[in-house]
Parts: structure tokens; sequence; C-alpha cells
């Protein structure tokens, strides 16, 4: 089992793998002479031991270092054992997250991991920082309150929390303060910002774009309510696509003129399909949750939408597009990620199953920054640098190929931290 930084265990996350030589000299120790020699004060016997073995890990150390061991950083990722049940592909278990939530979402550098509004019984939300170590995210606050949704715009974060209101909190010296509560037609369920306007999911209003200009004094710039019980939204060039789970159908909107919104089309799924989930558009697709899988929606022509694939998993709740992936989570079913450079043929590319531990409610993305290669004194290989002209490559080197650090909310235990290494893509 994993640790949390103060030494305690880490609950559902187990022991990670470490095979290095110095491990191995470690494990091999009797456990009552890795204790302190301070622990038997005066026993001259157990302090030559402690001795021998530091001098032992030492030697080991410089063997390895002497061979070419790459020393890791502290805070590299290191992956946990597979176990029973555990179904992985190019997906592996990190860590688990100081926190439980069924709702996360990341904005910039922030990651909310929120749950339910509850008066009786409220969950506490966290506010972590991912820009020291996306592996390890610090965390900055555990007191949140409940939310469905949260996005932030400069300073500013707006939160959707099934309530008649938007709330606006300033972040500023890293406190969560609430500065503004604007009243809304409905119940908010989920929040897009694009520039000075927030689009707003309303429930039985549809959608509600606000003006958040000045974030302290919000005002609702125009409603549309299209007859749809509305869960999420996305934006496509100036369409809002607006997801109705009650009646399993989509509603397309022209918000060039946010005044004035207009609709524009429909796609009705199969009734009863659509669940209280998400929807994400690129490149004219819209990815639907529902229970029967990720649906695949062609918005190119805005006035005939039609379906270009479903893919079959069961109990989709959520969907991430980012570089022609779909980083989708399942529920019991886990996280599966799809290669949709061809959205009507999406091809599985990874997942991570863990039944009985992960019930993956929600997640958010972020691409692991790659270090440049070939920057001028960066190692070449072989004890040589781009700074040395007889080590020059004569073609810069292949990149390598795309990571990403999945956070998944799970309802069987604290959040979690994966690694999605994709493969390499054909032709590239």
């Amino acid at each position: 089992m994993g640790t949390a930084g103060d030494g305690r265990p880490q609950e559902g996350i187990w022991e990670t793998s470490d095979d290095s030589p110095v491990a191995a000299v470690r494990r091999a120790v009797p456990g009552k002479f890795r204790r302190s020699a301070r622990e038997k004060e005066g026993d001259p016997l157990n302090g030559s031991l402690v001795c021998i073995v530091i001098l032992a890990l030492c030697a080991v150390e410089t063997v390895a270092a002497a061979n070419g061991a790459e020393t890791k950083p502290s805070t590299a990722p290191s992956a946990t054992r597979p176990v029973a049940g555990e179904d992985r592909l190019n997906v592996d278990l990190l860590k688990a997250l100081d926190g439980r939530g069924g709702y996360v979402r990341l904005e910039g550098r922030f990651l909310f991991l929120t749950s339910n509004v509850n008066p009786k019984a409220q969950q506490a939300g966290f506010w972590f920082d991912i820009e020291p170590d996306p592996a390890a995210p610090a965390l900055l606050d555990k007191s949140l309150p409940g939310a469905w949704d949260v996005a932030v715009a400069g300073e500013h974060a707006f939160v959707c929390d099934y309530t008649k209101f938007l709330t606006v909190c300033d972040l500023r010296k890293r406190q969560w303060r609430e500065v503004a509560k604007l009243d809304m037609p409905s119940m908010t369920e989920n929040i897009t910002i694009r520039g000075k306007l927030a689009y707003v999911a309303n429930h039985t209003a549809g959608l509600t774009i606000v003006d958040i200009a000045d974030p302290a004094k919000p005002s609702i710039v125009s409603s549309f309510n299209p007859g749809i019980d509305c869960d999420g939204l996305a934006l496509w060039k100036d369409c809002a696509v607006l997801y109705g789970h009650i009646q399993s159908r989509l509603v397309l909107v022209d918000v060039a003129d946010p005044a004035k919104p207009r609709q524009t089309g429909v796609y009705q799924h199969d009734k009863g399909s659509f669940n209280q989930g998400e929807v994400e558009v690129d490149g004219g697709f819209a990815y639907c949750t529902s229970v029967d899988g990720l649906v695949i929606v062609n918005i190119t022509d805005q006035a005939n939408p039609k379906l270009a694939k479903t893919v079959d998993l069961k109990g989709v709740n959520d969907v991430i597009l980012k570089d022609g992936y779909a980083f989708v989570a399942a529920g019991a079913n886990g996280v599966h990620v799809l290669d949709v450079t061809d959205p009507a043929n999406p091809t599985e590319v990874g997942r991570y199953i863990a039944r009985g531990r992960l019930g993956a409610s929600q997640l958010a993305v972020q691409r692991v920054v790659q270090a440049n290669r070939n920057a001028p004194g960066q190692a070449q290989g072989a004890g040589k640098t781009a700074l040395d002209p007889t080590s020059a490559p004569k073609s810069p080197a292949p990149a390598a190929p795309a990571s990403y650090y999945l956070y998944v909310a799970n309802t069987n235990g604290p959040a979690l931290i994966m690694l999605f290494q994709a493969p390499v893509r054909g032709g590239t």
C-alpha cells in the first residue's frame, strides 16, 4: 500500500513497485537493523550494524551510477503494480489524490474536486494547484462548497451548484471568497466561458448567457428555452450545443448575437438513452454521454445533424477531447481512451478498469510537457551535448509519443491520478 506524505497508508492505492538495487538491499536488511541507532542508545553492536548497512547502500548506489543508471527526479511518477481484476492498456495508475468527490474540473493550473450540494451532510470540495508538479498536485483548500461545475476566468471562479444561482468567487491570494451571486431562471448545471461571456446549462430554462466583464457584477444577457432539461453544453464556432438528457436530444443554437440566440437544428437520439452527463464538441462532431456508450454526432450541417457512431461503452458519464483523443469516464467500466481522428471509426488506444475499486464519474486531462531533446546544452547521448559540434545530430530526433495525466473522480474512494502513454499513431 502506498503512503501519504506524512507516512500514513494512502487509501485505495496499493504498494508501488521499486526494483532498484538500493531497494533490493533495503528489503534484504532485517527491519530491526533499519531503525535508528538512537532507539538503542549505548548499544555498540546496533550502531555498528547500522553503519555497515549505510555503507552497503552507498556502495550499491555508486555501482549503479557507474553503470549508467539514470536517476529519476523525486517527482517522477511511477506506476502501481497490476493486481487481480485490473485491466490496463497504455494507462497506469500513479497515486490517489488527498480528496474525494463526484465532479472534477481542470481550469488552467487549478484542479477542482467537488460533490453535490447537500445542506444536511455537505461533503467539502478540494482545490489543487497542478503547476508545481502535475503528478502530485498541491492542495490549496479542502473546504470548498458543493458544486457541479466550476469555470475560471482571470482571478475568479464561476460555480454551478444546482441552485438557482450562479456564484462568483475571488481566487486571489489562493483564497476562496464569494463576491457575487446572480439569480438565474433555473438550476445551474454546467458552464463554459468564452471571452467576457459565460454560457450556462440552466436546467429547465435551457441556455442562459451571462455577461461577466465585471465578475463582481454579472448580469444576464439572454436566455433561450428549447423545451429540454439542459444538463450540459459545448461551444463550436458560433453554435452552442445543448444536451438534454431526459429528452435524449441535442439542440443547436446560433449564438453569433448573444443577445438573440436562435435555434438552428435538432438531433434526436433513442429516448431514454442520454444520462445526466456531458457533451463535448471538436471538428464539427459532438461527443455525448449515454447509458449505451459514447454517441458521436456530425453537426457540420447544423440544420441537419446526423449520427456518426455509437461506441459501445456502457455507462459513460463524462468525455473530454484533447489532441484527437476522447477520454471517457464510464463508471464501473473504468476509464477509456479513444483515438477519434476519424470520428466515424474511433479506435480504443487506452483503458484502465479495476472492478470494485474504480467508479469513474468524471475526469480531467493534462498533457505532459515533453522536454526539448534537441535544446542547446541538453544531453544527446554518451556524455556529449548539442554544443559539441561532433555530437550534433544531422536531423532532429523524432518526437516522443504524447503522454497525458488523467485526474479521475472516483465514486468508490479517493480521486485517482493516472498516466496515459499514447501509442505512435500510424504515419507519424
